[in-house]
């Protein structure tokens, strides 16, 4: 039987962002074994019941096997569902050959999806008596030629998962609507800029009244990094004028814009996230950008990384120049992931070679204004932030890590250029970790830490793909208490959280933060796509959300003011991300969110201050 896959059903996920991502390449469990041989039988008492024995196996099993790489997994992580995919997936991790489960099958990829061969096994697994889908793509150099366990301890595990799983209805987060954000007008700006796009960066430059927009293109690579058959159209970064809309120029990108700063010299640093999958040469880079007198000019800074996500430029060494932190994603389980954590110190000469430097470099920094100091090649990193978090005047580095491993990590600066490594947190593989960021919200003169966690690649309900909501993704942060102790709060339950910005935006003295989310329950007839919350102290926060008319999978939030009046205002990106498993192909025209609306969304939405 030949898999017929629906015309708009696509396995592309380019977002470092989204672990795709964006995005992104997204494992949705980014799980591997190891170990072999079978569970201490001591531990099965006799006396228990025969499901408890079932139980007591299948955990023993998960204790040899899983932890070598990660947390153990809970059943609780995913929907009843969705276990036999992730868990069929994982199984070539110990050997496992696909074919040990007799309800479900193995379907190629289409040659149009993968001309080339990579380090990724890519196949799509069915589910007949459901008609589920999933697209999975192990990494074949972590597959071991001999199985590791028995076919019949693997059913065991399978069993212990889905047997005290809860089905995918009973993990839907369950509440009230929120009331509509108060304070804040929506207005679709008058930029000469496409509807119904994927805008997955923005940067307002107030001085200067301008914007400058990243704008994306789906499937423009394909297995083996090179680009896609027949899709002319690609990646622009785009300055426009804030008053009239009016675009200042406009420059192709090889690849997505996933974050921008503005620039010393009057423009705009832009970090291009790079292909996926890999190719052997990153296309990842950091550059410049001016555009003057109708004259365009680029001068990268960083080149041929993998799958870069977010870059910050701070002066970490207080010797007066702003340096470089970034973060780089990559795609694998370990250190051969290409993932980097990197501090790129500025040098005296910076402006002058920067300024007379080439549009493109080799791979690294640019040779004689940066200076590399690669911090972690932990696998996944996918956030950084900046700032002091043991109070000692130096600023530190603070990283999640979200691929396989769940951490959060402080890297302690030790003023000579070297940082300690501090873990601070650890969650199982299912968390999917997207975002962090330092602030001080109760006002203690202590750094907390912002995490959100949504990463739901093909589990938010679209098409016919395997449903997997996860009721623990949310607004968290973590409360700094001094030596490195902190403690997690749950903010605010949030389906699919992907991007966040922390501002004081009613102007009462403490920090508020606004969520977005790309992975919203297509099942609802109205998800949630963003949430204001208003900070109440101590922890407390009042949420408030978009009225119907502006709903939308949203992938990027900006503060800024776009209005000169001193306020600081929402910038919004739209996450139009149609036949990737993220929306439904016909969100804009059939779903119930749309129902009375224009179908032609805007690609930037304003909320504009009125507090």
């Amino acid at each position: 039987m030949t898999l017929k896959l629906p015309k708009s059903f696509t396995w592309v996920l380019r977002l470092g962002v989204l672990r795709v991502a964006p995005i992104i390449a997204a494992l949705t469990v980014a799980s591997s074994f190891a170990g072999s041989g079978s569970p201490d039988k001591e531990v099965l008492d006799p006396q228990l019941s025969e499901k408890e024995l079932a139980d007591k196996r299948g955990k023993a099993l998960v204790d040899q096997h899983c932890t070598r790489c990660h947390l153990a997994p809970d059943p609780s992580d995913l929907s009843k569902e969705y276990w036999p995919f992730a868990l069929h997936y994982m199984g070539f991790y110990v050997g496992m050959k696909g074919d040990e489960y007799a309800d479900m099958r193995m379907e190629d990829f289409p040659p149009m999806f993968e001309p080339v061969q990579d380090y990724t096994k890519r196949y799509f697994l069915i589910q007949d008596s459901t008609g589920y889908i999933r697209d999975l793509y192990p990494f074949k150099h972590h597959m071991p030629p001999q199985p590791l366990m028995s076919k019949e301890e693997w059913l065991t595990m399978r069993e212990y998962f889905e047997s005290n799983a809860k089905s995918w209805t009973d993990m839907l987060i369950k509440r009230p609507r929120d009331p509509v954000i108060k304070g804040f007008k929506p207005v679709v700006p008058n930029l000469d800029l496409a509807p119904n796009g994927l805008t997955i960066a923005t940067k307002v430059d107030p001085k200067r009244k301008r914007i400058y927009v990243g704008t994306s293109v789906l499937d423009d690579f394909v297995a083996g990094g090179g680009r896609m058959e027949g899709v002319e159209e690609r990646d622009h970064l785009i300055a426009f004028d804030l008053e009239s809309g009016k675009k200042i120029g406009e420059s192709i990108v090889e690849s997505d814009i996933n974050h921008m700063s503005l620039s010393d010299n009057g423009g705009v640093r832009a970090l291009e996230a790079g292909r996926f999958p890999m190719g052997s040469v990153g296309i990842g880079n950091i550059s410049d950008y001016t555009f003057e007198d109708g004259k365009i000019e680029r001068h990268m800074l960083v080149g041929q990384k993998q799958r870069m996500v977010k870059h910050i430029d701070v002066d970490v060494d207080g010797d007066g120049l702003k340096d470089i932190v970034s973060v780089s994603f990559g795609d694998g389980i370990y250190g051969d992931a290409k993932s980097e954590l990197a501090v790129y110190w500025k040098t005296p000469e910076f402006d002058k070679v920067v300024a007379n430097g080439p549009a493109e470099i080799p791979a690294g920094p640019l040779s004689e204004a940066l200076e590399e100091s690669i911090i972690s090649r932990d696998g996944g990193l996918i956030g950084v932030s900046v700032g002091d978090m043991n109070n000692d005047g130096l600023l530190d580095v603070v990283a999640l890590v979200a691929q396989a491993r769940e951490d959060v990590l402080v890297f302690i600066n030790n003023g000579d250029r070297t940082f300690t490594r501090h873990l601070i947190y650890e969650e199982t593989a299912a968390f999917g970790g997207n975002v962090i960021e330092v602030a001080d919200f109760d006002g203690d003169g202590k750094q907390d830490i912002l995490i959100l966690n949504g990463d739901n690649v093909s589990g938010n309900s679209v098409d016919n793909t395997v449903p997997a909501p996860r009721p623990y993704n949310a607004v968290y942060i973590f409360q700094n208490h001094g030596d490195m102790k902190f403690t997690r709060k749950n903010i605010y339950p949030f389906h699919g959280a992907t991007r966040a910005t922390v501002n004081d935006f009613d102007n009462d003295g403490d920090l508020d933060i606004v969520a977005v989310a790309l992975y919203v329950q297509w099942n609802e007839d109205l998800p949630q796509g963003f949430v204001y919350l208003e900070n109440k102290g101590d922890f407390n926060f009042e949420a408030q959300t978009l009225p119907k008319e502006f709903f939308a999978p949203y992938i990027h939030v900006e503060a800024a003011d776009v209005n000169g009046d001193n306020k600081t205002d929402i910038v919004l990106g739209l996450g139009n991300y149609p036949g990737m498993g993220m929306v439904p192909t016909d969100w804009r025209t059939k779903h119930k969110s749309m129902e009375g609306r224009d179908p032609d969304l805007p690609s930037v939405l304003y909320l504009l201050n009125q507090n």
